[in-house]
């Protein structure tokens, strides 16, 4: 798992480490600038020019540092400044990469006073180079750039787009470190750099497109500078730890048996989604309780699975669903409740899921009651799982939703785990946070919601030693690994959330089992 760390927490660390420890600032600054130079000449071995676009402060420092080496190891460099150094370690720096070049001298380099650059203005400039290194803002940016790093940066995508590679210094310039939310103009790169640790900008929102390939540095802090229960990141070789091997004398029941109430007229292929996901991730026994006029459609689209049929009025689960509901939960591991339930459906459903004591995946329409229903919220406890999209979450938690992760630990709050859907998913527990990032476009359909429901069910009800939020995580990183083959047969566009399921044996296979 790769660990994250909010900016403003990497910062007070850094801080409080350089005051304790009396390690000199521009001695990491040094090492954060050899790991930028090698990544670059790594991964773009030929590579012979490159501009460097540099901000006012230890960004900046770094290209400074990162200029000077690259130009040592032999390359035609350009410096470009949007505001002359003002950081104590970035004046240090731009002095030292001014010096080689004025002293050393490749034709056609330039410093930043040489060349005019100290406002950023490469409008005299035509030629491309080779490469960017953009290293304008950190982390911590929480505005839109404008003046002339704006135009650096409108610069460096253009020629991007006419060849150039870009390769970030910690984040693409533009990018939120936190939330992940592009600025405009935001840099588009193909390699970014991060340093010691990924911030949740880099695996979240338009940080998923603007950073490429995203690269750890280790630039020499301890692990004991910086809190030890830091939001993680759940990779695809994660999975297999996550889960005990099956033995070969086992049965059904030892798998785990769950239900699913979900369906309604209209909307009964949510419910056979969710159900055909389960049991394709492992449940033993699953059975669906739903209203009884979608039961043939269901046994018809769902043949492994057993149904429930319940009482139901215009299409929608009734009131006189609750204690033949009651009696379904009995015998149970764990339970999904909300897919295709529809807003119809009684309350008292609801409630008497997240009464039954069991495991319990909580989507879609279930939400939407909890929602309309505080008495509904004082039911909720750690066993069950929200699993809102952002609409959805803004409901539950009566604003609007801007911080995946300080919004997936409010949903939390009220009682519950929490998975806040999304391009990338953020889930909290009682005292855990991941964050998947698997997945693909092709995923952007109706149902994939369902899919997923039906995978977290199914890692509840096999009632394994992991927490409820290490579940969630594991289910959202088969998921997302799922569409990332579906995506790979039939395309971003020609997929749908059917698909899901298809893959999903293949992933199990790959990666768990």
């Amino acid at each position: 798992m790769r660990r994250l760390i909010d900016p403003e927490v990497m910062r007070s660390c850094e801080a409080e480490y350089f005051r304790a420890s009396g390690v000199a600032s521009i001695d990491v600054m040094e090492v954060a600038a050899r790991a930028l130079a090698e990544v670059t000449l790594e991964r773009f071995p030929g590579v012979r020019s490159a501009f460097v676009a540099c901000g006012p402060g230890g960004n900046g420092g770094d290209g400074y540092a990162c200029a000077r080496m690259l130009r040592e190891a032999g390359m035609d460099v350009r410096v470009f400044a949007a505001a002359p150094a003002r950081s104590a370690d970035a004046v240090v720096n731009a002095a030292r990469v001014n010096e080689l070049i004025c002293d050393g001298g490749a034709e056609g380099s330039r410093t930043p006073a040489e060349s005019g650059a100290a406002r950023g203005d490469t409008a005299a400039i035509d030629e491309v180079p080779d490469l960017w290194v953009d290293c304008l803002y950190g982390t911590g940016l929480s505005r839109a750039p404008s003046g002339a790093a704006a135009e650096l940066i409108l610069r460096m995508n253009r020629d991007r787009a006419a060849g150039a590679r870009v390769v970030a210094a910690d984040i693409p310039s533009g990018l939120d470190g936190r939330t992940g939310a592009r600025f405009a103009p935001c840099v588009e790169a193909d390699c970014t750099v991060a340093f010691q640790f990924a911030k949740p900008g880099h695996v979240l929102g338009d940080g998923l497109d603007a950073c490429g390939e995203l690269i750890i540095a280790d630039v020499g802090f301890p692990d004991s500078a910086f809190p030890a229960d830091l939001p993680v990141q759940i990779e695809p070789g994660d999975l297999r730890g996550m889960f005990a091997p099956r033995r070969r004398n086992i049965h059904k029941g030892k798998c785990g048996h769950l239900l699913i109430v979900a369906g309604s007229f209209g909307m009964a292929g949510a419910a056979a989604l969710c159900a055909k996901a389960a049991l394709r991730s492992g449940a033993g026994l699953v059975s669906i309780a739903c209203p009884a006029s979608v039961v043939p459609i269901l046994q018809t689209l769902a043949p492994c699975a057993m149904c429930v049929p319940l009482p139901e009025r215009d299409g929608a689960i009734a009131p006189e669903a609750v204690e033949p509901l009651r009696a379904a939960l009995a015998g149970k591991s764990a339970a999904v409740i909300g897919p295709g339930l529809s807003r119809r459906a009684c309350a008292g459903a609801v409630a008497t899921v997240l009464e039954g004591g069991l495991p319990a995946v909580v989507d879609a329409d279930a939400l939407n009651l909890i929602a309309e229903d505080p008495a509904l919220q004082s039911k909720l406890r750690p066993r069950h799982v929200l699993t809102p999209h952002p609409g959805e979450a803004a409901r539950l938690l009566g604003r609007a939703c801007s911080d995946p992760i300080a919004d997936a630990r409010a949903l939390a709050g009220l009682g519950a785990a929490a998975v806040l859907k999304g391009a990338s998913r953020v889930i909290a527990g009682e005292e855990e946070v991941f964050v998947s990032a698997s997945g693909a476009p092709g995923m952007a359909r109706g149902g994939s919601g369902d899919v997923y429901s039906g995978v977290l069910g199914a890692l509840l009800a096999e009632q394994s030693s992991r927490t409820v939020a290490q579940s969630a995580a594991a289910a959202c990183e088969l998921h997302g690994l799922a569409g990332e083959l579906a995506q790979a047969k039939y395309g971003p566009r020609g997929m749908n959330s059917a698909d899901l399921i298809e893959f999903l044996p293949e992933v199990f296979r790959r990666y768990v089992d």
